[in-house]
């Protein structure tokens, strides 16, 4: 049985990783070809996402369910709050075919092919351990919001230990106050499960869940320790929830 365990986990890496190879040129492509006149990049993000969801599709060791779609509302930007659970989470999140704009570690430009992705997309790298690039991250977000494009955002800054949601970092909250942008949570399950922080092999067929929460309204100005603690604590009630419901 764990053989073919390693066996279905070597073919999911393998597809990820080709169809990433695959993906490279057509997006470069596309990125020349709409620069112009998609400045949002939107034409990308979607083409992104079909990967995305053949790559997940096809793999043997996953099943998606996807609920709360009825509150994804693409007429407007929002802060996209997701936790963070595996490696997985980035190719969960263009599941939800919501165009925006990603905030991620700096290390991961420096990637083959996923750096080069990432950049022609416009999404946000940084350095957490340079303060010049923490601040230069945050004019990015204010301006992204202030053009009318979304954010997405995993302010546990890491994977999850333990399966539960850490505390969050407070930076994007501020971007979301100071722009008065409604923040969407979004709850990931499963992927802890599926894959954990240390390991790459993938015991069994596992269904991982996105939950879409209702946006949380935000006022200009607003407390952002308030903001950010409202949005864990739905999140965390919502992870409860679907665990207990699994176990029902």
């Amino acid at each position: 049985m764990k053989l073919l365990y390693a066996v279905a986990s070597l073919f999911t890496w393998f597809e990820i990783a080709f169809l990433f190879i695959v993906i490279t040129p057509f997006q470069v492509v596309i990125f020349l070809l709409t620069t112009l006149f998609d400045r949002k990049r939107r034409l990308q993000y979607y083409h992104g996402a079909v990967y995305a969801s053949i790559a997940l599709f096809i793999s043997p060791c996953f099943r998606v369910k996807v609920i709360g779609r009825e509150n994804l509302d693409r007429s407007k930007p929002h802060v996209v709050v997701m936790n963070h659970q595996s490696l997985l989470d980035i190719l969960l999140s263009f599941l939800l075919f919501y165009p925006s704009k990603m905030i991620g570690k700096k290390v991961l430009g420096k990637v083959p092919f996923v750096g080069w992705d990432l950049f022609l997309g416009g999404h946000i790298l940084v350095d957490r351990k340079n303060r010049k690039s923490q601040f230069e991250a945050i004019r990015k977000m204010d301006k992204v919001l202030i053009s009318g494009d979304s954010l997405l955002v995993y302010p546990e800054g890491t994977r999850t230990k333990d399966g539960k949601i850490a505390e969050f970092k407070k930076g994007v909250f501020r971007s979301a106050s100071e722009t008065g942008t409604a923040v969407l949570p979004v709850v990931i399950e499963g992927a802890y499960e599926a894959l954990p922080k240390k390991g790459l092999i993938v015991e069994g067929r596992h269904i991982l869940t996105l939950s879409v929460l209702p946006p949380i309204q935000v006022e200009k100005g607003s407390s952002t320790a308030e903001l950010a603690l409202e949005c864990h604590d739905l999140m965390s009630a919502e992870l409860e929830r679907i665990r207990r419901a699994r176990q029902e």
